[in-house]
C-alpha cells in the first residue's frame, strides 16, 4: 500500500523510493533523514542486486550512523512485516495508531470557517458617473485667481493656466 504519494525525494537510492511507498509520511521523514545523513557521509562502493533485496556496501567516518540507520529500518520492518509476509490492513491500522498514540476517527467532520478573510486591499477604481456624483455632493468654492465659483482653486486654476502659456507664446515671439 502506497502510503507516501507526496514524498519528496532527496537522493536517487532505490532504498529511499522503496522507503516512501511503505511508510508513512512521518516514519518516512525520520527514515528518509537517517538516509540522507548516508548519503552525506558515505561514499557507495557497490549494490548488489543477487538476491531480493538490494544490498548497499558504503564506507563511512562515522560508523555509528550507519548502524543507527540499520536499526531504525530493521525496527520499521518488524513492525510493518511479519515473517516477510505483509500484514494485514487492520493489523496496519493499529500499528498507526499505536506509533501516532491516538486512533483515527471513522467519520470525519468538515465544516467551512466561520471568519473568512479575504486578499487584496479592499478598493476599487470608481466609475465616471460615481466619479461625477462625487464631485457634485461637494461644496462649491470661489478660485482666488479667476474669481469663478467652481471645484478648482488657485493652484489647479485652467483659465490661469491658459493666460500664462499666452504670456510665455507672446514673449518667445517677440
Amino acid at each position: 500500500m502506497d502510503y507516501n504519494t507526496t514524498a519528496k525525494m532527496k537522493t536517487e537510492w532505490s532504498i529511499e523510493n522503496h522507503a516512501s511507498t511503505i511508510f508513512t509520511d512521518g516514519a518516512f521523514k525520520e527514515i528518509q533523514e537517517q538516509i540522507l545523513e548516508t548519503y552525506n557521509h558515505c561514499s557507495l562502493v557497490s549494490i548488489s542486486n543477487d538476491s531480493s533485496p538490494e544490498v548497499y556496501k558504503a564506507v563511512s567516518v562515522d560508523i555509528d550512523q550507519i548502524h543507527e540507520l540499520t536499526s531504525t529500518v530493521r525496527e520499521a520492518r518488524q513492525q510493518i512485516f511479519v515473517d516477510g509476509v505483509v500484514t494485514s490492513t487492520a493489523q496496519k491500522k493499529k500499528i498507526m495508531d499505536e506509533f501516532y498514540g491516538a486512533e483515527a476517527p471513522q467519520e470525519v467532520d468538515v465544516h467551512p470557517p466561520e471568519v473568512v478573510s479575504t486578499k487584496g486591499c479592499g478598493s476599487r477604481l470608481p466609475s465616471r458617473v460615481e466619479k461625477a456624483l462625487k464631485l457634485k455632493s461637494k461644496p462649491m468654492r470661489q478660485c482666488k485667481k479667476c474669481q469663478e465659483w467652481g471645484h478648482h482653486d488657485s493652484r489647479n486654476c485652467d483659465k490661469f493656466k491658459e493666460k500664462e502659456k499666452m504670456r510665455s507664446r507672446r514673449n518667445s515671439d517677440v
